[in-house]
């Protein structure tokens, strides 16, 4: 799917890449486009599902890539482990608090080059 258009020098970008996403559509001013182009079949499955759902065909593709991107969002920001990174995981917050020489003197360098 595009989101920009270059066709030519007066129409070369079709977003605005400071649109907000915002929940509430209805009183969000409209003002991005997005173009995709499919298959006279794939766009009548989609016609129907918005007509299932009782949306407009617009409504139906909105809501549909706010889903998807929401989805994409979660599974980026999402830290998975396994169930023994889990426990190291675990072990280690648990462990002494105490710094060790290394990072000790790792933290004063740092300190000394950023206050300086």
């Amino acid at each position: 799917m595009s989101t920009e258009r270059a066709t030519s020098p007066k129409h070369s970008s079709r977003v605005s890449q400071s649109a907000p996403v915002l929940k509430s559509h209805k009183h969000s001013a409209k003002t991005a486009r997005v173009e995709v182009r499919t298959s006279a079949k794939k766009k009548a499955f989609y016609q129907r599902a918005a007509d299932l759902k009782g949306q407009t065909f617009t409504e139906f593709v909105e809501s549909s890539l706010d889903e998807a991107a929401t989805r994409a969002h979660k599974e980026f920001e999402a830290i998975e482990l396994s169930e023994r990174d889990s426990r190291a995981f675990v072990a280690a917050l648990l462990a002494d608090a105490t710094p060790s020489r290394a990072l000790t003197a790792a933290a004063k360098r740092y300190k000394e080059r950023t206050e300086a």
